[in-house]
C-alpha cells in the first residue's frame, strides 16, 4: 500500500514543490501569488475553448512524453525525439502534398505509418550505433536531432515549399490528411483528434508493457540485460527496437501541429516538444498515463501562463518555463524525496507496531 502510495505522492510531491517555488519568485518581483495562481488556473481551464488549447499543447507531449518513457524502460536515454519529431511532421506532410487525393480513411493511417517508419529509423540508427559500436545514446540524439534539423530545412525551403508565401512553409496538405477539430470539447481551439490518437498510443504502451512479450523483452533489457543475455534474448536487437518504436512515438507528436492545426510543415513546428517530453516521463514516473497527465499539466501551464501577460505587471508567460524547470529540478531530487519517504513511513510503521 506504503509503495503505491509513494508512487502518486513524489510526482505530486515535486509537482508542488516546482508550483510553489515559482509563486514564491513571483512575490519576490512583487505580484500576489495567489493571484497568479488564480490566474495561470483559470487561464488554463476558465472555458471550453482555454482547456481546449491545454489539451492542445498537451497533445505532442503525450508523444514525446511516451516515446522517452520507452527508452528509459529499456535502459536508454533517447535526447533526439526533437529530431525524431521534427522528421516525422515532414514525413506526415510530404506524404499529404504528394498522395493529396487519398481519402480520410486512408490518408490519415499511411500518414501516421510512413511518420511512424521514419521516426522509428531515425531512432534505430542511434540504437545500432549504441549496440554495435558502443556509442552513447545520449550523443547520438543529440547529434542526430541536428542532422534532422537540416534535413527538415532542405525539404521545406527547397523541395516542397509553399513559393506564393513569404514564411518557410510547405504547400498545404490533401483535405484527405487534415485531421478534424474537436469543437465538442476544445471550443474554439485548435484541439483536434490527434489529442484522442494519443490516448490510444498510451493504451497501447501501458498494454505492450503489462502483457506482452516485447514488453517483458525490453524491460528486462532496462533492468536485467545479463538475465536476458543469459536466456538467450539478444539484448542488442532489443536495444535497436527500442529506439525505433521510442523514435516512432516521437514522430507521431508532429500530427497535432501538421495535420491537425496548420496542414502545412513550418520549420520549427515541433517547438520543443521533444525535449519537454523528457520532464513529462520524469514526472510521469515513465508510466503510460503517469505521462499523459503530466503533459496535461505541462500543457495547463503553457496555456495558462499566456494570460499573464495581460493581467500581471511583474511576470510574464516565461514564469511556466521557470516552473517546469523547477519541476524538473524537484523531479530530479526524488532520490532524495524518495529517501525521506522511507524514513517517514518506517517511523509511522514503528510507532503503529508500539
Amino acid at each position: 500500500m506504503m509503495a503505491r502510495l509513494k508512487t502518486f505522492a513524489l510526482p505530486l510531491v515535486s509537482f508542488l514543490i516546482g508550483v510553489s517555488a515559482a509563486l514564491a519568485i513571483s512575490w519576490i518581483l512583487g505580484e500576489n501569488p495567489i493571484e497568479v495562481a488564480r490566474i495561470l488556473v483559470n487561464g488554463a481551464f476558465g472555458s471550453a475553448t482555454q482547456i481546449g488549447y491545454s489539451l492542445f499543447y498537451a497533445t505532442p507531449l503525450i508523444f514525446t512524453g511516451l516515446s522517452v518513457a520507452w527508452a528509459f524502460k529499456a535502459g536508454l536515454f533517447n535526447i533526439g525525439a526533437e529530431g525524431q519529431m521534427t522528421l516525422g511532421g515532414l514525413a506526415m506532410a510530404i506524404v499529404g502534398i504528394s498522395l493529396s487525393g487519398l481519402p480520410a480513411v486512408v490518408a490519415i493511417p499511411v500518414a501516421f505509418v510512413v511518420a511512424f517508419v521514419v521516426g522509428g529509423l531515425w531512432g534505430a540508427l542511434a540504437g545500432w550505433m549504441k549496440a554495435k559500436r558502443g556509442c552513447h545514446e545520449v550523443l547520438t540524439t543529440i547529434l542526430l536531432n541536428f542532422v534532422a534539423y537540416g534535413v527538415s530545412s532542405f525539404f521545406i525551403l527547397s523541395v516542397f515549399r509553399n513559393r506564393d508565401v513569404q514564411s518557410p512553409e510547405t504547400e498545404v496538405v490533401g483535405d484527405g490528411f487534415q485531421i478534424g477539430a474537436m469543437e465538442w470539447l476544445g471550443g474554439t481551439s485548435p484541439l483536434n483528434w490527434s489529442f484522442a490518437y494519443a490516448l490510444i498510443a498510451a493504451v497501447l504502451f501501458h498494454f505492450i508493457f503489462k502483457k506482452t512479450r516485447l514488453g517483458f523483452y525490453q524491460r528486462m533489457a532496462g533492468g536485467a540485460p545479463m538475465t536476458g543475455r543469459l536466456a538467450g534474448i539478444g539484448m542488442d536487437r532489443q536495444t535497436i527496437i527500442a529506439m525505433f518504436v521510442s523514435g516512432g512515438l516521437a514522430a507521431l507528436a508532429g500530427a497535432s501541429p501538421v495535420l491537425g492545426f496548420m496542414f502545412k510543415a513550418r520549420e520549427g513546428f515541433s517547438g520543443g516538444a521533444g525535449f519537454v517530453g523528457i520532464a513529462v516521463a520524469l514526472l510521469g514516473r515513465n508510466s503510460a498515463f503517469g505521462v499523459v497527465a503530466a503533459a496535461i499539466l505541462f500543457g495547463a501551464l503553457t496555456r495558462g501562463a499566456l494570460d499573464l501577460d495581460l493581467d500581471t505587471e511583474k511576470v510574464s508567460r516565461d514564469l511556466a518555463t521557470v516552473i517546469q524547470a523547477l519541476i524538473v529540478l524537484a523531479v530530479a531530487s526524488q532520490v532524495g524525496l524518495g529517501q525521506l519517504w522511507t524514513k517517514m513511513t518506517e517511523r509511522m510503521t514503528k510507532g503503529d507496531r508500539k
